[in-house]
């Protein structure tokens, strides 16, 4: 799972430096940090592949009646 949030926070542009991720997770820290432009379209990204997997499930409980 960690690596599906650190794989949307690039595409949402949170990440900028990889070894400050890594080093701040591993100390305790806070590896992302994020502005609102940035938080808005890492939320976006989240609901994309929560709707695409509600309508998978839905599509396979359909399947199976």
């Amino acid at each position: 799972m960690s690596d599906l949030i650190h794989e949307l926070a690039i595409k949402a542009g949170i990440v900028k430096n990889h070894d400050h991720v890594e080093t701040m997770e591993r100390i305790g820290g806070r590896g992302y940090v994020a502005n609102l432009e940035e938080l808005t379209e890492f939320a976006r990204l989240v609901g994309e592949i929560a709707r695409e997997s509600e309508r998978k499930r839905l599509q396979n409980s359909h399947k199976a009646i």
